[in-house]
């Protein structure tokens, strides 16, 4: 029995047109036309189109990447060469929004592409590595050609004993989770603290006593006519030469004043004892 192709069937027998008219033509009216025939996709190349070497699709193809890594590398590909471009300004959140991965797979892959040089990227701006001598292989174990060690049937029954000094011996003892929590009073000292600390500016010729304005104000107070700032100046050349280190250069300037004073009372005692005596 002789069968005769219709011409659409010789250039594409499962054309869309052409089922979409012999459907039609079926039922008398083209309107009566299945309607999953007529919501096919139609892409052409005039609505837009990614140019791209063949020599790359064939290196491209011998790269082994996992199947998030190709969607990445696909998406670079469309924003770049897609629009005639060699590099663009692609964020993360694009990528995640062409390809449905999300935002730390994206990452992940991107690291991996960069490491095998197969993209390129600076800041924001990415871009197809087109020169595929430089792309690094991913390692991945091979069983090609491989020869499998012979087993043998005779296993000596000692071979198999298990020596119980090696074998590590899970603890059981548990972590005790700590119950203490911080008083309220404890956690607003602590916010407290923190705040003066980076309220405090540098003085001093060398730049290493810390004050806030506060502090400054009250040791111009009580240290007038410039007794104040040489005070400072005294602290900032001892740690800076005898690297010390106070918690508090406030209330360090306040306890070093108070030695003096005392050192001074001292001798001028000394002094009217001597006076006395002569």
């Amino acid at each position: 029995m002789t069968s005769y192709l219709s011409p659409e069937s010789s250039f594409g027998f499962f054309s869309g047109d052409w089922l979409h008219r012999n459907a039609a033509r079926n039922v008398g009216n083209e309107d009566a036309a299945p309607k999953e025939l007529s919501a096919m996709a139609n892409p052409q190349l005039e609505h837009g189109y990614t140019q791209i070497a063949n020599e790359i699709i064939e290196h491209l193809m011998k790269l082994h990447l996992s199947s998030n890594q190709w969607q990445v590398l696909l998406c670079i590909i469309r924003k770049t060469y897609g629009f005639q471009k060699k590099v663009d300004f692609i964020a993360n959140s694009q990528i995640v929004e062409a390809t449905a991965l999300c935002k730390s797979v994206v990452s992940r892959s991107l690291r991996v592409l960069l490491s095998i040089n197969v993209i390129e990227r600076k800041g924001k701006f990415i871009g197809f590595q087109k020169d595929w001598e430089i792309w690094h292989k991913l390692a991945i174990p091979s069983t090609f050609n491989v020869k499998l060690a012979e087993q043998s049937t005779n296993v000596d029954q000692t071979d198999n004993k298990i020596d119980d000094e090696k074998l590590a011996i899970p603890s059981t003892k548990l972590a005790i989770p700590s119950t203490k929590v911080s008083s309220p009073r404890i956690t607003q000292k602590k916010k407290e603290t923190y705040t003066k600390e980076i309220l405090k500016k540098p003085y001093g010729e060398f730049q290493n006593v810390l004050l806030t304005d506060d502090e400054l104000s009250k040791l111009q107070r009580r240290f007038p006519s410039g007794d104040a700032e040489q005070k400072i100046e005294n602290l900032s050349e001892a740690f800076a030469s005898k690297g010390y280190k106070r918690d508090s250069h406030y209330a360090t300037i306040l306890n070093w004043a108070r030695r003096d004073d005392k050192t001074g009372q001292q001798k001028r005692g000394e002094s009217h004892v001597s006076i006395a005596n002569w």
